[in-house]
């Protein structure tokens, strides 16, 4: 779930705390299985395609009202508050919801019509400025600056809270061997929405929908309009959830935040393992998504001097914009292959019985010794990170910066992906905390009836089922790395089911679940299971930890711009909810595959190019820190993987 409500915490005085929770109904895909995750997952391409055209085309587009740069600044900052606040308050809201529609669905919906219309707002903003004050005239410039921005801000808290219900989703409906699987499809889908933008951005659309009017954003807006309730509405109709009925405690919202905070250092160990490693990774994560077109185009005017060559902004525009193609390209490639090279963990029961797992016949099987656990990969694309950004020591050419940044590619992949995919197997299976004392939480699972989940029906007449108890517990352990399975076998071709403790099923060709896994059996899955139903506040506490690195990249940077490049403007905005993934496109279309702000990146360059010809070399300063920043996330996720491997 990355929808979040309150952990909720011990009563003063040591008396337990008992929140009891009813459900009705279970979580379940329609459709066939091999259609099951695509379809839970489709709606972030939506999403993705939003990103890409409003971090593309929101900028430029501001400018040539007559903003200034330093004014753009302040606008775009609504990036990254609106993924520190949206994500948690959406999630406070979504995890206590009691709509007959599920948790999650309702603000869905109420997202993608919210930003339907600021999109639509943001597309023909003069037009609509115009029914009130007419054209041509001072009035209409003004109302057409304050609408662009009222459509930016509305765009970027609307958005993150789309894409929080969609990976919260996610969370909720797949059980813990499914999560790897799921995130993958996830992955995929942000890179297909990425080359879709890229593409979609550099065709004249006006030319060929002329009823939509002649502004290329105007057309731009009706098209990822049109895809992004499209998906949204597969997504709604296809995705049965549970329904949260009323609870007999009910805390304030205050509560609720105040609860986030005084338990961030009470999770986990796993939890507060992935947060930290998450913190250094995207300190070095944020230089590459702003000034990698920078890094590019400087490289090409450092080149055409020594040339005695006129440089071309053009041309170095479209240098940098390739080479974010290249990078967009490699991660979407990465991102479909590489599941199949993680290792498949057998779970085990509590007696120690390997559990078996279903095999799908495959054309192309990888070799278990070439099978790495997920953390390791994770910790690997760490270094190879870290590879590229140091290797701005050793690089002057554009071929070889474009290298750099391709590579890289594969990095971003795995970390569209890991991430996500450890911390919701640790939501779902790790326990409440160290003490008894700390984190009281509600038991997700119950102990009298069973579930199944991802059955191929085709109505809600089995949603009736199932009206369960859930007290809190926090006296026993799950265990994360033994009910992992691999991504290569069952993403596509397997559904999946669980029961009410978690147990998880493969399922045949007919849907009949033969391998029951007792590694998540109501023993060990009770505290999981607590976390579990408090999962948003969890997910809510890790976008803190990518946000708030983008503020101290924007502090760190502007630094060392005023020393190397005093003349030179910094211009970014980032989106801090993104997620992770979200990868978007460039001001030329161009894939950037980068949680929702590498599109930016080349914004930033057109901005610093307009006052700085001189071919300096500072972003390669930033970049070199966002290196050794890489390094300690490297360090650190090595021995996540470690503990990981050795429980």
């Amino acid at each position: 779930m990355t929808g979040f409500s309150a952990l909720p915490v011990a009563e003063e005085g040591g008396e337990d705390y008992e929140d009891s929770t009813r459900w009705a109904g279970v979580p379940r895909i329609l459709g066939p299985k091999w259609a099951q995750l695509p379809i839970l997952t489709v709606g972030l391409l939506g999403v993705q395609l939003f990103w890409s055209v409003e971090m593309s085309y929101a900028s430029p587009y501001l400018l040539s009202l007559g903003m200034s740069k330093s004014a753009m600044a302040v606008v775009f900052v609504a990036g990254p508050l609106s993924g520190l606040v949206m994500q948690p308050l959406i999630g406070v809201l979504a995890d206590n919801c009691t709509s007959r529609l599920g948790r999650r669905r309702p603000y869905m919906i109420g997202g993608v019509i919210l930003c339907s219309c600021a999109m639509l707002l943001l597309g023909y903003t003069r037009p609509i400025a115009a029914i009130f004050t007419g054209y041509d005239n001072a009035a209409n410039d003004r109302w057409t600056i304050a609408l662009a921005v009222l459509a930016v801000y509305i765009i970027d808290f609307a958005i993150n809270a789309v894409q929080a219900v969609d990976r919260a989703i996610l969370v909720d409906t797949l059980p813990p061997t499914a999560q790897a699987s799921g995130n993958a499809w996830a992955a995929r889908m942000l890179g297909i929405g990425s080359v879709v933008g890229f593409f979609a951005g550099n065709v004249d659309l006006p030319s060929y929908f002329t009823w939509l009017g002649s502004n290329q954003l105007g057309v731009l807006s009706v098209i990822v309009i049109f895809w992004l309730v499209l998906v949204h509405a597969i997504t709604v109709t296809s995705v049965k959830e549970r329904i949260l009925l009323k609870r007999t405690y009910v805390q304030s919202l205050f509560r609720e935040f105040k609860d986030i905070f005084a338990n961030i250092f009470r999770l986990p160990r796993t939890i507060k393992q992935i947060f930290t490693v998450q913190f250094f990774a995207w300190i070095g994560w944020f230089p590459v998504m702003f000034y990698t077109s920078v890094y590019i185009g400087d490289l090409y005017k450092r080149s055409a001097a020594q040339a005695h060559i006129e440089p071309d902004d053009a041309e170095g525009t479209r240098l940098g914009a390739r080479a974010l193609f290249y990078m967009g390209a490699v991660s979407l490639f990465a991102n479909v292959v590489l599941p199949a090279f993680v290792a498949e963990t057998a779970s085990k029961s509590r007696s120690g019985t390997p559990l078996p797992v279903l095999k799908k016949p495959s054309r192309f099987v990888v070799p278990a010794r070439m099978k790495v656990h997920l953390a390791t990969l994770w910790a690997a694309s760490h270094v190879v990170f870290a590879a590229c950004m140091l290797g701005t020591f050793f690089v002057d050419s554009v071929a070889g910066g474009t290298l750099l940044v391709a590579v890289t590619g594969f990095s971003w992949a795995i970390t569209q992906w890991a991430p996500f995919s450890l911390l919701g197997e640790a939501i779902l299976l790790e326990p409440a905390g160290p003490t008894d004392a700390s984190i009281r939480l509600a038991d997700v699972r119950a102990s009298e009836e069973r579930q199944r989940f991802l059955v191929a029906g085709d109505s809600d007449d089995e949603e009736e089922i199932g009206v369960h108890r859930r007290r809190s517990t926090d006296n026993s352990r799950g265990s994360l790395d033994r009910s992992r399975s691999g991504f290569a076998d069952d993403d596509i071709g397997n559904g999946f089911a669980h029961d009410e403790h978690g147990n998880g099923f493969a399922h045949d060709g007919n849907g009949n679940g033969f391998a029951h896994d007792d590694s998540f059996t109501h023993e060990s899955g009770n505290a999981g299971g607590g976390l579990a139903a408090k999962a948003g506040i969890i997910l809510g506490i890790h976008n803190l930890f990518i946000v708030i690195p983008q503020f101290i990249v924007t502090g760190v940077s502007s630094i060392i711009f005023a020393i190397f490049d005093p003349d030179q403007s910094v211009l970014h905005g980032g989106h801090g909810g993104i997620p992770m993934h979200n990868s978007t496109t460039t001001e030329d279309g161009t894939d950037a595959a980068a949680s929702g702000d590498l599109a930016f990146r080349s914004l930033a360059y057109r901005a610093e190019e307009e006052d700085d010809a001189g071919g300096s070399n500072s972003v390669v300063y930033i970049f070199r820190l966002a290196g050794f920043s890489a390094v300690i996330a490297a360090v650190l996720c090595w021995r996540l993987a470690r503990d990981l491997r050795h429980r």
